[in-house]
Parts: C-alpha cells; sequence; structure tokens
C-alpha cells in the first residue's frame, strides 16, 4: 500500500489482484449476489442457453480449466451481452489463464453495465493501482504510453487542444498529448467540482505537479521534485479541497479525524498543534517506520471554508527535518490565503474585455473546424460537450443528419466572424456573430471552459 497525503484522507488504493482469489466460491458468490443486467425482452431460450453456458463456465472455473471457461463464458456474453455479471465471469476466466489484457477490457464492461457489481469494481480498481503504481496516471505521462498500458479506451474525446481517454468511469484528460488530470466520475457533481475558493501559496522551481485526481468527495494535487515521482518521493507538497465539509465540520474537527484515521494504521511518533484555530490550524506529526512505509514527518494547514474544506500539506522522508526546514515550511504554509477561486468574473476593463473577445474568435473558429467535423461524422456524443446541459438533449443522430448539408458548405470563418462579451462576472456572456451580422449562438462559462447555450445548427 502506498503511503501518500490522499490515502488519509479515504482515497483507498489497492493492491495487484491475484489470481488465486478469483476461482470457486468466489465466483459462484458473485453470481448469486449481483443483478443481471439483460433487458427483459430478450428471448427466453437465449437466456436459458446462456445459463447453461455460465454453468458449465463455472465448472471448469472450479476445475482450473481456464480455457474451457473462457469459451463457455464467451457463448454467454455473446448470448445476453448486457450482462455484467457474465463480463465479470469471462473477465475472471481470462485473468486466471495470464490474459490480463482482456481480462481488463471485460472488468471495464461490467463496471459500465452495472455499477453496483461489487466484485467487479473490487478488481476494476485493483487493475487500475496496478496501473497507479506504474506511474502512467502521473501528470506529464505522454498520452502514447498511456495507450501502450492501458489499451484502446471505451470512449474517446477530442476538444481542440484536450482530449479525454475513458476507462469504465475513469476519464484521463490530456493537454497537448500529456496527461493533466484524473477524473473519477463515480458520484461527481459539477457543483462541486467547481471551486469556490481556493488556497494561493506560491511553491515555485523546482517543484513539478507529479498527479492530480478529483473524485465524488475531493480534488487533490500532489507536487514532486525533479527526478522524483508521487511513487517513490522523498519530499512531496500537497494541495487538496474536500468537498462540502466546510458546511459540516470545523478546521480543528477535520484534524482530529484526519488523526484517528493514521493512528489507526501507524505508529504516530508525535502530534502537534503548531498554531491552534477552530477555521484554521496549523499542525505536524511524525510517523514510525514500518513494513508499510518509511518513516516521515508532516506539517499540515488545514482552512475551512464556507462550502469546502483547504489542506496544504509537505511531508518529508529526509529525516531528521532540520529546524530551518521546519520554520520555513511552516512559515511558507501560514502565508497561503484563502481567495476566491475565479477572479476572472470580477467585471473586465475595456483592454481585457477586447482581448477576451480576440481570444474567444480564434479559440471558437479551432473548436468550429471539431464540431463540423463531428457533425458529419453524426458523432452525437464529442459534439455534446461543446453544448451547456440543458440544450444536448436536442442533440441527436436525427439532429445531426439533418445538419449535414449546412455543415459541408459552411467554414469557421463564416460562422464565427466576431465576438462580443456581455455583462460581467457571473454574468458574463459571449455572442459571436457570424459574417452575415445575425447571432450564431451564446457561449457562456461552465467549470472553466465556455459553452453554447444553444444548438446552432438546424
Amino acid at each position: 500500500m502506498k503511503f501518500r497525503l490522499h490515502d488519509l484522507t479515504l482515497v483507498l488504493c489497492f493492491c495487484l489482484i491475484s489470481c488465486s482469489c478469483l476461482c470457486g466460491n468466489h465466483v459462484q458468490a458473485q453470481e448469486k449476489t449481483s443483478p443481471q443486467t439483460a433487458s427483459p425482452e430478450q428471448d427466453p431460450k437465449a437466456k436459458a442457453a446462456a445459463l447453461e453456458h455460465a454453468k458449465q463456465g463455472q465448472a471448469f472455473l472450479k476445475q482450473k480449466n481456464w480455457k474451457d471457461a473462457i469459451a463457455e463464458f464467451e457463448k454467454a456474453v455473446a448470448l445476453q451481452p448486457q450482462s455484467s455479471v457474465l463480463h465479470y465471469l469471462l473477465g475472471v476466466s481470462y485473468l486466471e489463464d495470464s490474459q490480463a489484457s482482456k481480462s481488463w477490457v471485460e472488468m471495464r464492461k461490467a463496471v459500465l453495465l452495472d455499477s453496483t457489481n461489487k466484485n467487479a469494481l473490487r478488481d476494476f480498481l485493483k487493475f487500475w493501482s496496478f496501473f497507479d503504481r506504474k506511474g502512467v496516471l502521473n501528470v506529464g505521462t505522454p498520452e502514447v504510453e498511456t495507450l501502450k498500458l492501458l489499451g484502446k479506451p471505451d470512449r474517446q474525446r477530442d476538444q481542440s487542444d484536450e482530449t479525454q481517454l475513458i476507462y469504465g468511469f475513469m476519464w484521463l484528460n490530456f493537454r497537448e498529448g500529456r496527461l493533466y488530470a484524473v477524473v473519477d466520475t463515480r458520484g461527481l457533481s459539477a457543483e462541486y467540482s467547481k471551486a469556490l475558493r481556493s488556497m494561493e501559496f506560491r511553491l515555485g522551481p523546482p517543484w513539478r505537479e507529479g498527479y492530480r485526481l478529483m473524485n465524488a468527495t475531493n480534488a487533490l494535487t500532489e507536487y514532486v521534485l525533479p527526478e522524483e515521482a508521487v511513487q517513490n518521493y522523498k519530499q512531496m507538497f500537497s494541495t487538496q479541497r474536500l468537498f462540502k465539509l466546510g458546511e459540516q465540520l470545523t478546521a480543528k474537527e477535520m484534524m482530529n479525524r484526519m488523526k484517528a484515521l493514521v493512528e489507526q494504521s501507524y505508529e504516530v511518533e508525535e502530534w502537534n498543534v503548531i498554531q491552534d484555530g477552530d477555521d484554521d490550524i496549523l499542525y505536524e506529526w511524525r510517523v514510525a517506520k514500518s513494513d508499510k512505509t518509511p518513516a516521515q514527518h508532516e506539517i499540515n494547514r488545514m482552512v475551512r471554508g464556507k462550502r469546502d474544506m483547504h489542506r496544504l500539506a509537505y511531508v518529508t522522508r529526509k529525516l531528521p527535518l532540520s529546524e530551518e526546514d521546519r520554520r520555513q515550511w511552516i512559515e511558507r504554509l501560514k502565508s497561503a490565503k484563502l481567495v476566491e477561486a475565479h477572479p476572472e468574473t470580477s467585471p473586465l476593463t475595456a483592454i481585457q474585455k477586447k482581448k477576451l473577445e480576440e481570444q474567444l474568435v480564434t479559440k471558437s473558429r479551432e473548436i468550429m473546424v471539431l464540431q463540423l467535423k463531428y457533425i458529419q461524422q453524426g458523432d452525437v456524443d464529442a459534439l455534446k460537450p461543446f453544448f451547456t446541459e440543458r440544450v444536448r438533449n436536442l442533440i441527436t443522430a436525427e439532429s445531426l443528419e439533418m445538419a449535414k448539408p449546412q455543415a459541408a458548405s459552411a467554414t469557421p470563418e463564416d460562422l464565427i466572424h466576431t465576438v462580443q462579451i456581455e455583462g460581467s462576472g457571473a454574468k458574463i456572456r459571449a455572442k459571436i456573430k457570424m459574417k452575415n451580422g445575425r447571432t450564431l449562438t451564446t457561449l457562456i462559462p461552465v467549470g472553466g471552459k465556455w459553452e453554447a447555450d444553444t444548438v446552432w445548427f438546424k
């Protein structure tokens, strides 16, 4: 188990699955407890035949006859392709037969078909933990390296200079061909993914971003030094935003919860509050070396926001931490300020407004090239993220088919001639004007990017 900062805030890391835990009684229990997701409209004869193949597959698994088990479960899946359980059992069989890449594909299908399939979810996360330990989920990993290990994604989205590779419920966001962030979409709320406030601090070189994660409970960024990675760091600095906890706990209560969690798993040699306060607390702790982790010293600052809890942390395994280094890190953490997360929503000056309009013309034309391509391809899923949530249901295969003639003859320059910024702050809008002077659509800022609030094509 890796001892990284987010381990202590309930972001679980798993070890790679061992083949020995995936046979016999384990498989039988999975079949009994997991819900079937096959469509009720399917032929009853097909269901019955699939069940017979599944029973034969289980029998072969008990006998450790992996290849015959695979053959039976492949037949069952062909008859019931919407069954999460059958995809899971096929994945188990592949893994037992040392066909890990095929097993990985089946585990992804299983969790997508049924997010409550606990065994499939567990084994999916064990695969994911393996990839994490290999370092391919670190910030800056080339897209080609990720594809080499994880294989072809279930879906891929290209948006101007960004690419998303989607594996099950995990999204990998790339910018300019390099990994930028990992997003676990299970239960993730768009409301909480956007920060209201953030901790402003100056870290500076030689520190660099090593890992970035967002899930349903928190947003985490870990920084490491050159020649180090989050898997083998000597020093690390982290920022973390814990969603909604500012509404529920004081900073001191959050620290005490963290202390209890650390004490459950590690031998704590010291826990010291440096600067006390209910809503802003600075503290440090040291844990002894164990069979799970090296000894380390950590200095934390916990700050309560109106909605979220904010945490900054420095950790070192270069012990002992000198008094001078300790003093400098304490002062650095003290100097951080809780500020508005999106100052760009403040009123713009005339110069700022003109610059933003020029930037949006250039960016919108780049995006329009993609949109025209997706219309011609009839790719509904790729097109929807460019539009606000309220109009996405209007983008259908039928509407794209009708828009193809328009897309074939239009050019980005004709469609996007100028941009006019209107309003300010939370009400800022950008009207896109066509070459003929008419309004094409209106853009609004959503989650750090601009989305069209009307469907511009017909």
